[in-house]
């Protein structure tokens, strides 16, 4: 099963969701031996017993689906004929998307101050929020990132592709991140828990902090904390809409193709939905302010 996590983590999966995946994969395991099955012998309709099993014990179809996407990367990480290829439960209901926009992203990033203590959060809590916002990372982006990807003579920023959805892009930073960035790396990077240099050694940008997920994760659940008690009147969510509402934006000002190339999305797929979500208010506003006659 570690040699499975490996696998996983070479495919840019977070080590939460690889700990979830090899549990599922535990249970599913358990299972067919009760069931004196093994991964070569089960067949389609056992696999449907499986999913009635789970039914049973009152999982969720989000749950479910979970399970079977951890089932199909087993698969093809083992290289045998994949049961559970493209089998999910229908019905899943999908999460709202609210978008934000230019001028509330702009709030976001002006209102922010810094309330932490925690020494290699404090540095560079801001920069991340300002790559989100702008150049529309998420946490795997800032995970892989390297001091080389950062060139502020020409301001911008080589942002690394993944194996499983992600391209390599160049995206511009804007003017008011680069003497920040500067400072950051020539005053504070690689500065530890106690204002102290960090004894690590690492070529990710945002070092310390960036070394291991687990960092990364809590310093972005306290980011999402803050900025939403410091922007009471806008919507936020999750930080992951901050991305979302950049993406809805480049779509509109450059178009579906250089959005999904500065996103960093192998499949257009990933980012039509956000266009979509424009055009229903496109045309709610035509009917609001245009009724037909």
């Amino acid at each position: 099963m570690e040699e499975f996590g490996s696998w996983l983590l070479e495919r840019y999966y977070s080590e939460k969701c690889i700990r979830g995946f090899k549990m599922r994969i535990g249970l599913f395991l358990e299972w067919l031996k009760l069931n004196k099955l093994t991964l070569k012998t089960i067949k389609y309709n056992q696999l449907l017993n499986y999913i009635g099993h789970l039914q049973s014990q009152e999982k969720s179809k989000t749950s479910i689906n979970t399970t079977l996407r951890a089932i199909e990367h087993y698969y093809h990480f083992l290289k045998i004929d994949n049961i559970a290829l493209n089998v999910r439960l229908r019905g899943v209901s999908q999460e709202q998307i609210i978008l934000l926009s230019e001028e509330e992203l702009q709030e976001i990033y002006t209102n922010y101050q810094n309330t932490t203590k925690h020494g290699y959060f404090k540095y560079s809590n801001k920069l991340i929020l300002g790559l989100m916002l702008f150049q529309a990372l998420d946490k795997q982006d800032l995970m892989n990132l390297e001091l080389a990807d950062l060139d502020l003579e020409k301001g911008i920023i080589k942002v690394p592709g993944g194996i499983r959805r992600k391209n390599s892009r160049v995206v511009k930073l804007e003017a008011n991140q680069i003497i920040p960035l500067h400072d950051y790396i020539t005053k504070y990077r690689g500065i530890g828990r106690n204002n102290k240099p960090n004894t690590e050694k690492s070529d990710k940008l945002f070092s310390p902090n960036c070394n291991k997920e687990q960092r990364l994760h809590e310093q972005l659940k306290a980011l999402a904390k803050t900025i939403r008690e410091q922007n009471t009147e806008i919507n936020i969510k999750r930080l992951t809409q901050l991305k979302q509402s950049r993406i809805g934006i480049w779509i509109d000002l450059h178009g579906l193709r250089k959005a999904q190339y500065l996103a960093g999305y192998k499949d257009v797929g990933n980012i039509e939905k956000y266009r979509n979500k424009d055009m229903r208010n496109l045309s709610k506003q035509i009917e609001m302010f245009h009724p037909l006659r």
